[in-house]
């Protein structure tokens, strides 16, 4: 444990082609985020892990110029897909890649990938891989990019998240239906709502912030009725969805998870009370209710997998796991293992998130801010008598809220 790296932990920035207007560039808050890493670093490089979604591969409309999708299996062709989407990213957030490539090559900064849901395609794809590290770090060379990683100094396991979401996980790796919810609705949603209604409407963008996935038909309902336009969003919308469940990869998805009140049917219940007669207010406080459990389930089921895999022999020693996935940052200590202390953590995300208030009756609506969170482990030894932080930052503009708690185009 003597002298251990300053070790941190961030995920789900979902760097896009398009990089969008933001109240803190993602350059900006690495440079604010920089200015306490190197205080408290010491004399070793730092060593910054993004635990998955780095990039947005899945919610790329690049696919649609295309005869392939991010949900099906992986060939040569869909390989260059990919290649062409991580350029355009690396373009889009350059200034971004040069803060941190700058730590990099100065001797400062160390970096770790870890594949998320959203970029889990780079696993297929090693020139896309090699770009990516170039960009990062200004070396030209092979790397794979692993879905969990140890850090045996630190007592810290790391990976993505999405294992314990039903909706975003593959058992054998392949597609997810987290996958086509982002390609066939999320994505299309807007190029077909824009060219229906021959308006640019940038906001309509804001909808792949709406996190968790499960919350989108209640935003799709909240777009219509505050813009006014609900007739024409409610058409598109239950067209779309109704396209989505003809969809072969979606019905073979939705035989595989039925029974009960499992993830199928849960599905489908949010589908349904998305695309039900407009605007109800009893269709709208069924659709909270239903959001509420799930989300609920879903907290619940990534700290319970986290305590699962400590228990394992395979990680005796270890006391920490580290997720992304939520975008919601959280720590949850989990109980005595092996005479001491462990913890779940989720690093959030460094992203905008609309997300859904749901105890008060009426229509769902969202709160929408700005991201940035963290956990740090502090080498050893440490001035303050550090062991390890856990940040979460939010931010709210003031163009954001308006008097009616509905968030404005900013």
């Amino acid at each position: 444990m003597a002298n251990r790296e300053l070790l941190i932990f961030v995920s789900d920035l979902h760097l896009t082609e398009h990089a969008p207007p933001v109240a803190v560039p993602r350059e900006a808050l690495f440079e604010r985020f920089w200015i306490r890493v190197a205080a408290a670093r010491g004399e070793r490089p730092a060593h910054l892990v993004f635990v998955g979604d780095l990039f947005d591969i899945v919610r790329s409309p690049t696919w649609f110029s295309t005869l392939y999708r991010p949900y099906l299996l992986p060939d040569p062709g869909m390989c260059e897909v990919i290649e062409q989407i991580v350029d355009r990213i690396i373009v889009a957030e350059k200034p971004f890649f040069d803060a941190v490539r700058r730590r990099v090559e100065a001797g400062a900064l160390n970096i770790s990938f870890i594949l998320g849901n959203h970029d889990r395609l780079l696993a297929f794809a090693p020139r896309a891989r090699r770009r990516i590290w170039k960009a990062l770090t200004g070396r030209d060379e092979d790397v794979v990019f692993p879905e969990k990683m140890v850090f045996p100094e630190h007592a810290v396991l790391a990976y993505h998240g999405n294992q314990a979401d039903f909706m975003c996980n593959a058992p054998d790796g392949t597609g997810n239906m987290g996958d086509a919810i982002g390609s066939e609705l999320i994505v299309r949603f807007p190029m077909i709502l824009r060219e229906r209604l021959g308006e640019p409407l940038p906001e309509l963008d804001e909808i792949d912030d709406v996190r968790p996935i499960y919350a989108v038909p209640a935003w799709v309902r909240h777009y219509g009725a505050r813009r006014g336009m609900m007739k024409t969003v409610a058409t598109t919308w239950k067209e779309l969805v109704d396209e989505f469940q003809e969809n072969p990869f979606v019905r073979e998805w939705m035989r595989g998870n039925a029974g009960g009140f499992g993830p199928a049917r849960q599905l489908n219940t949010l589908l349904q009370l998305s695309t039900g007669r407009i605007m109800r207010r009893t269709s709208d406080h069924r659709l909270a209710q239903l959001f509420t459990h799930l989300q609920t389930y879903f907290d619940g089921r990534f700290a319970s997998h986290a305590a699962d895999l400590l228990m394992q022999d395979e990680h005796a020693g270890l006391r920490y796991v580290i997720n992304g996935h939520s975008h919601f940052a959280s720590m949850v200590p989990l109980g005595l293992l092996r005479g001491q202390p462990a913890c779940y953590f989720n690093t959030g995300s460094w992203r905008t998130v609309h997300q859904m208030g749901r105890l008060l009756k009426g229509r769902p609506a969202f709160l929408k801010y700005e991201s940035m969170s963290y956990v740090v482990f502090f080498p050893d030894p440490d001035e303050m008598g550090r062991d390890y932080e856990w940040w979460n930052g939010v931010l709210v503009p003031v163009t954001y809220s308006q008097e009616s708690g509905v968030p404005a185009l900013t």
